[in-house]
């Protein structure tokens, strides 16, 4: 319990206490008792105030929730329940300590009137999250003011809330529109499916123009009659995204703060101030696995989430459904650049022992880097034969070539910098075509494309059977 002056203790000290001081240093002799019972008088007076109010917020309860769940840049109203089993209040202010993160809409201190003894209030505390991750309100404060008004009564009362913000996928969800409207394969249109499935479905006799592939000897030799398996397109399917956390993840992407949409979230409002908006590509990297979650859940397949640095440090086994969705969100929304150098063969060699099952193999990854390139391509024939590997990465700014639309330098020093663009564009290139060779597609969209080019590979794959 804290207590602090209050506004009529002020002017009790400006009208009071100040002249009767005054007259009690100049006074002589008797004249000085006057003042000094009046000093006395008002010191008691306050002191009494004081002993009488010191239960006042002792019977007052905060509850809140223990766990509450947000998304990035989305208004977030914290409901919280004040119970008086003291006396009564004639007033009551309150305010919650809040992350460096988080932004409060409208008034910071709020206040409730008249609170009776036994009664409760509920109100929420709306709060506004700037940044995607794991944060926690540990104290909150109420105020009111004593007996007779003169100070007023502070306590601090602890709280346990764990609030988890996650990203805000609802300017990549728009982008994609088309892909959520699907249902299945179900639709007015038929559309051929290429490919001839694996998954086994019945047997039947033979008949002219089956290939002999398909021919079932064991059964044919038990019936003594040419018996021919048939299949089916492959429903279900594993689908993990693998996601670099790793020092090049923390590359910024740059966008005019002109240009950027009002409620595209992705990129934070106080990031870099003046004319540009920030964010990093690990961002775009987790809205894409969020994104591709929920298309292949629509799709029938099985989604699992990987996420490495120097070393592979959160595994999901592939399901579907809205928990595991969840479970997928919990486990990546945490994430944070490390600044270290990715180990592409520990992961590798994790990967070839964790799954064995074909799948695809999803892997956000920055490869802008000659280095790190070179030892991506010499790990990835430990697994590119087993499994189907798609990599995807974010276009660096600069990356484009010299004679291009995006590029159109007016300065001597403009053209420089578009001739290092279109070198690192070159690089990018060559390690494109060294990565076809081994099967593997690279794909070098600009940060707005990412999720919408990474869910047309995934559709291609699983119209063409490809797993």
């Amino acid at each position: 319990m804290r207590v602090v002056p209050h506004l009529p203790l002020l002017w009790v000290a400006l009208l009071v206490v100040t002249p009767a001081t005054s007259w009690l240093v100049y006074a002589e002799g008797p004249g000085k008792i006057p003042a000094a019972l009046l000093l006395v008088l008002t010191v008691v007076f306050a002191l009494v105030d004081v002993v009488l109010s010191r239960g006042l917020l002792e019977g007052l309860s905060l509850e809140v929730s223990g766990l509450v769940r947000c998304t990035k840049g989305r208004e977030l109203p914290v409901p919280l329940i004040i119970a008086n089993r003291g006396g009564d209040l004639a007033w009551l202010r309150y305010g919650v300590e809040i992350p460096a993160d988080f932004r409060v809409e409208g008034e910071v201190v709020g206040r409730i009137d008249d609170l009776a003894s036994g009664k409760q209030r509920t109100i929420e505390y709306p709060l506004l999250p700037l940044r995607r991750g794991r944060y926690f309100l540990e104290r909150a404060h109420v105020e009111t003011r004593s007996r007779f008004g003169l100070w007023l009564m502070r306590r601090m009362m602890p709280l346990a809330t764990e609030v988890r913000v996650y990203p805000d996928l609802h300017a990549e969800r728009r982008r994609l529109s088309s892909v959520f409207l699907m249902r299945g394969n179900d639709g007015s249109h038929l559309v051929r499916q290429v490919g001839k499935g694996r998954d086994f479905e019945q047997l039947r006799e033979y008949q002219p123009g089956d290939d002999y592939t398909d021919v079932d000897w064991k059964a044919t030799a038990r019936r003594r009659n040419p018996v021919t398996r048939t299949y089916q397109i492959e429903r279900t399917q594993e689908v993990y995204v693998v996601v670099d956390h790793s020092r090049l993840s923390a590359r910024e992407i740059r966008v005019p703060a002109a240009t950027a949409p009002t409620d595209d979230w992705l990129h934070r409002e106080d990031s870099a101030g003046g004319e540009w908006l920030v964010t990093t590509q690990l961002e775009k990297f987790l809205h894409c696995s969020l994104i591709l979650a929920s298309v292949a859940e629509r799709q029938g397949d099985l989604f699992g989430f990987i996420s490495f640095a120097d070393k592979e440090d959160r595994f999901i086994r592939a399901k579907n459904g809205k928990g595991h969705y969840n479970l997928v969100r919990d486990a990546l929304y945490t994430l944070e650049p490390k600044p270290v150098a990715p180990d592409f063969e520990q992961l590798m060699i994790a990967l070839r022992q964790r799954l064995t099952r074909r799948a695809l193999l999803v892997m956000l990854v920055d490869l802008s880097d000659p280095l790190t390139a070179e030892h991506f391509y010499q790990a990835l024939p430990l697994i590119n034969r087993q499994h189907l590997v798609l990599v995807n990465m974010v276009r660096p700014e600069a990356a484009h070539q010299l004679f291009s639309p995006h590029r159109n330098p007016e300065t001597t020093g403009e053209v420089y910098e578009s001739l290092a663009g279109h070198f690192q564009w070159q690089e990018l290139r060559e390690t494109a075509n060294k990565l076809r060779h081994l099967g593997v597609e690279l794909g070098i969209p600009d940060h707005e494309e990412l999720c919408a080019e990474t869910v047309r590979q995934y559709l291609s794959v699983k119209k063409r059977q490809l797993i």
